[in-house]
């Protein structure tokens, strides 16, 4: 076992951006190769389900809990067999950027597995001011994704801080969610990742303001850690 770098506190913050999150995965298996578990995680968007991943687990099982998420949800059952039989797999650039405009393609119809999936009907034909008619897709698959993946009691009981970051819509601010100060809940990770108008705000806060991950202030999302 390696020696601890002799810092008071090891953060990890991850930020938003889609498909970043699974090279954030590499990153974390990377640093847990190393034995560099973080004291600290905090993160917005994906960067929040990733850390939720992270916290909710003891060290010896993060990264296959990383893994599983992220080939969950990237799973193709209409293209995923051309990968798996050489034969048929891309070959060269036109063929790759094909494969992969498809893939895009798909997800925009047929969501992603254990995330999300295309809301029915539409939101245009939902009732003004519903939260159905706020957003294209529906994010119900994550919660349970979450509950499989995380433990929330563990994230609760304080061994490691957790930060998630997400907006009061109504007031434009940064609200925090940190296992400090309130107990964690998915819809506080959901909350986070729920970016408009592709998913629902996902959580009512107590002022009655929902949340989501696009701040519309000048405060940066991961304003946390500033603490640090």
């Amino acid at each position: 076992m390696r020696t601890r770098p002799p810092f008071e506190c090891i953060a990890l913050l991850l930020q938003g951006g889609g498909a970043l999150g699974a090279y954030q995965a590499g990153v974390y298996q990377a640093l847990a190769e190393a034995d560099l578990h973080p004291d600290w995680v905090a993160g917005i968007s994906i960067g929040a389900i990733n850390s939720a991943i992270i916290a909710g687990n003891p060290p010896e099982e993060r990264v296959a809990k990383l893994r599983a998420f992220w080939e969950g949800i990237t799973t193709n059952p209409l293209f995923d067999w051309t990968a798996a039989a050489d034969r048929f797999a891309p070959k060269g650039d036109i063929a790759r950027s094909f494969y992969n405009q498809m893939n895009a393609a798909w997800a925009l119809v047929g969501g992603a597995p254990g995330f999300f999936t295309l809301r029915q009907p539409g939101p245009w034909l939902q009732p003004a001011g519903s939260l159905e008619a706020t957003s294209f897709y529906e994010t119900k698959l994550l919660k349970a994704t979450l509950e499989q993946l995380v433990d929330f009691d563990r994230i609760n009981s304080g061994e490691m801080r957790f930060s998630v970051g997400a907006v009061n819509v109504r007031t434009g601010n940064l609200v925090r969610f940190d296992n400090a100060t309130r107990t964690i809940r998915p819809e506080h990770v959901m909350a986070s990742g729920s970016l408009p108008p592709g998913f629902p705000v996902s959580f009512q806060g107590r002022t009655g303001g929902y949340t989501h991950c696009m701040f519309l202030n000048d405060e940066p999302p991961i304003a946390g850690g500033r603490e640090l």
